[in-house]
């Protein structure tokens, strides 16, 4: 039950993020929503759901911008499997430490794929990742902690 509300929740960032998000892009820094509602749902479901759904939004996200088609898959799904791996070994109550591995997660995400992709030069990688991936993780970062707060307010205010 609860891998299909994060894949119904995966589609609905997915959706958010390529249509309404343009509209909280700080000097063209944007937030990756996908990989956030991801490392949430590694968190809470282990490795082996996370990699699947790793796996369908980045073959979604592929085919939504298919010139290295399976690139996003193969990180989305890395990125699952490696959180839900490691959810074990922190504490992932934490806000901080929810923050710290949304941030790291992106961070690695993005050097991966700046390094993988076909659109820029290898030479150019380290650049992008500076210019584009330590912002875009402290944004998502962020965001990820102002979710969690609001998770865990919620949890508190209307236990289940």
């Amino acid at each position: 039950m609860d891998t299909a509300r994060y894949a119904l929740l995966l589609l609905l960032a997915f959706a958010l993020q390529t249509t309404w998000l343009e509209f909280l892009a700080i000097s063209s820094l944007k937030p990756d929503l996908v990989l956030l509602v991801l490392i949430f749902a590694a968190l809470r479901q282990g490795s082996t759901p996370a990699t699947l759904l790793g796996f369908a939004a980045g073959l979604l996200q592929d085919a939504y911008m298919p010139a290295d088609f399976g690139l996003n898959a193969l990180l989305k799904s890395t990125v699952g499997f490696a959180v839900g791996y490691g959810r074990t070994r922190v504490v992932g109550d934490s806000v901080q430490v929810q923050v710290a591995l949304v941030v790291a997660a992106v961070l690695a995400h993005d050097l991966v794929y700046y390094v993988a992709t076909s659109a820029i030069a290898l030479s150019d990688a380290p650049f992008f990742w500076v210019r584009y991936g330590i912002g875009r993780a402290l944004y998502t970062g962020l965001l990820g902690a102002v979710f969690s707060t609001i998770a865990i307010l919620r949890q508190r205010i209307l236990p289940v």
